[in-house]
């Protein structure tokens, strides 16, 4: 309401000084801003994987044979628009393409799964061992929702973990990881135990600009505890946004 609104323009002034003195005070309905964002949300492929928002499902034709997930993020990060899930999403294909033969084996983990969008393309792409947690219970009710949203794909596993909880004991043959910087690098431990000997991990949520000090803090933390294992990076870079992939030799 106008007196809230009020409260927090002063919080903000005694941190942001140059702000203008005057502001066209509006109202907007909660419909409003739940769906403005859909208006910028489009269907989006790669190679054979296809995402379709909900609103868009008898819209838009397929080709036979694709991997489709459908999706509504709702409050939940990954509405398929962003460039991080969009690198994940790379990555997962190029993983699965070396992989051909053995997609039900293998055990993914979508770490910070928000919309549980790449957990259900590693579904649709004939995974069956997949995991998704998120620290936030809005986004795991949203990765429901999605699951009920799309019948065509075998069960999944969604929980409400962060970091270290939810890779506690467990380690995946792929690790996707689109959680930010400052979170990747705290928890960096917990993620370097969480893949594999022989397998990827896949870190995005990465500004181009801290790529740098990510890949070297990777680096050091597997040189410390992971010595065994010889590992491989590679990074690509999509506007502003970078991911990095570490490959366990």
């Amino acid at each position: 309401d106008e007196a809230m609104a009020a409260a927090e323009l002063e919080t903000l002034r005694a941190e942001f000084a140059a702000l203008p003195e005057d502001f066209e005070l509006g109202a907007m309905e909660d419909s409003f801003w739940q769906n403005a964002y859909k208006e910028f949300v489009k269907p989006w492929s790669d190679r054979q994987l296809h995402w379709i928002p909900l609103w868009e499902r008898d819209h838009v034709a397929v080709p036979d044979g694709a991997a489709v997930v459908y999706l509504d993020a709702g409050m939940a990060f990954g509405t398929g628009a962003h460039e991080t899930t969009r690198l994940c999403a790379r990555r997962l294909l190029d993983y699965l393409e070396q992989q051909e033969g053995q997609r039900e084996t293998l055990q993914i983990i979508d770490a910070g799964c928000g919309s549980g969008v790449l957990a259900l393309s590693a579904a649709a792409l004939g995974c069956s061992d997949i995991l998704g947690f998120d620290f936030d219970p809005e986004a795991i009710r949203v990765c429901g929702e999605n699951a009920k949203e799309n019948p065509h794909l075998a069960a999944l596993q969604f929980e409400v973990a962060d970091l270290e909880n939810g890779l506690q004991a467990r380690q995946a043959d792929l690790l996707l990881a689109n959680i930010q910087t400052d979170v990747l690098i705290p928890h960096a431990a917990a993620v370097v135990h969480g893949v594999k000997s022989g397998g990827s991990l896949a870190l995005s949520g990465i500004l181009g600009k801290e790529l740098d000090r990510v890949r070297q803090h990777y680096a050091d933390q597997f040189a410390a505890l992971r010595p065994q294992d010889a590992i491989t990076l590679d990074s690509r870079e999509d506007g502003e946004w970078a991911d990095l992939l570490i490959q366990l030799n």
